[in-house]
């Protein structure tokens, strides 16, 4: 196994996800089989989306069921994973930013359930500012690359596309249209190819970016990711279904 421990970028898409048996699911579940068991997890999550840059702890984890309408099932889920305050006052120290009092959003907990389903692995979030570049977000990522090799898995969690008004809201199988498979060949490609400057500049070199994401949120998760390359890294595009007709669940694994 390597030093470096990897981190990887997923889709989250809907909560429905917990509780249903699905190709995205069952390649979560495959994947859990192959990652490694880390000291402690990073979650990048769009979910945590505010005016600044900010390290979670908590004495005791909660989680948050930041969505609305949906069946009792998903609000009676636990993933009572340890928090971890050393590395979170280290992660503070290293940034220069906060330690917050907070829980595990479910763009954290839905998509870890499957990865480490035993919920024992001390696992923390970092929040992603709305008031920085797109260039900032990646230079943030570079400056968690040494938590690689302290055993830190990192995990971004977004969506490659994310329009809400787009998606098919009956039918999780339904077709992708044309202007969510080109996003979601451009971010494949660039990421792959480590095309930083493609991922950065998006909005303006590809044209339906601004109709997969009215608002950025869950398109930055990515960017931490893609901070996280190192030369020697090999980069797997993974989970590359849609669901929904519009929602990309595409990731990458390095």
């Amino acid at each position: 196994m390597s030093a470096l421990m990897p981190c990887l970028f997923v889709g989250h898409g809907s909560p429905m996800n917990l509780i249903l048996d699905n190709r995205f699911t069952q390649a979560l579940k495959t994947l859990s089989k192959e990652l490694p068991k880390p000291k402690a997890i990073l979650v990048i999550s769009a979910h945590w989306y505010t005016h600044e840059t900010c390290i979670s702890f908590t004495h005791s984890q909660e989680l948050i069921y930041d969505f609305y309408g949906f069946p009792q099932a998903l609000y009676d889920i636990r993933y009572p994973a340890p928090s971890a305050y050393e590395l979170a006052q280290k992660i503070a120290q290293k940034l220069g930013i906060s330690i917050q009092e907070r829980g595990l959003d479910h763009g954290a907990w839905m998509p870890l359930s499957f990865l480490y389903p035993t919920a024992a692995i001390p696992t923390i979030q970092l929040s992603i500012n709305k008031n920085l570049s797109m260039e900032a977000h990646v230079k943030l990522g570079e400056q968690l690359q040494s938590l690689r090799e302290e055993g830190v898995l990192i995990l971004g969690s977004g969506n490659i596309t994310h329009n809400l008004g787009r998606i098919d809201f009956q039918n999780m199988e339904a077709m992708p249209p044309q202007w969510a498979k080109n996003v979601d060949n451009f971010v494949d490609e660039a990421f792959r190819n480590n095309a930083i400057d493609s991922l950065t500049r998006i909005e303006t070199l590809c044209p339906d970016f601004k109709t997969a994401h009215p608002s950025i949120d869950h398109y930055l998760p990515l960017l931490y990711i893609a901070g996280l390359v190192r030369k020697e890294d090999t980069i797997t595009s993974i989970l590359p279904f849609f669901q929904n007709g519009s929602l990309s669940m595409r990731g990458f694994l390095l």
